[in-house]
């Protein structure tokens, strides 16, 4: 493998995730509208944090989904410009089956960045990264992962 591979992929939607806020930004606001005046502020707080967290996932969702490339190297991977040493990396995940979604682990880390979290345009490319990091011995999770927004 001495030729770097080069897949094109691009960010998750992410629409489970929207969905779910948006529910519990309405819960809070029927809340806020219906409770008693003790609570208003901390009601007031956490559906501030919730509407962030929405205005955040529309974003993602609708404005920051261009394609990016995602090299594979012999001892690195790149992604969208960002150098990822192979020895740095913990865990390859691989959440769905008939759309899959992949995410990066690094060592020393307890969710997957945002950033290394991607969707492949391609099912085959999926295999292709997944025999990568079988190759490098990277542990492969096939199965749902948290990541941090």
């Amino acid at each position: 493998m001495n030729n770097p591979i080069v897949r094109t992929a691009r960010a998750p939607a992410e629409k489970r995730l929207l969905i779910g806020i948006s529910i519990n930004v309405m819960l809070w606001i029927y809340i806020l509208i219906n409770g008693n005046i003790q609570n208003n502020f901390v009601t007031s707080a956490i559906l501030a944090l919730f509407a962030a967290v929405e205005i955040i996932l529309i974003y993602r969702a609708f404005a920051a989904r261009r394609s990016f490339d995602i090299i594979l190297n012999e001892d690195n991977l790149v992604i969208d410009n960002r150098q990822i040493p192979a020895d740095n990396v913990k865990t390859v995940f691989v959440k769905g089956y008939f759309t899959p979604v992949i995410g990066i682990r690094p060592k020393g880390k307890v969710l997957v960045p945002y950033k290394n979290c991607f969707r492949f345009k391609s099912d085959n490319d999926v295999k292709i990264m997944t025999e990568w990091a079988e190759q490098r011995r990277i542990k492969v999770a096939h199965k749902n992962f948290s990541r941090w927004l």
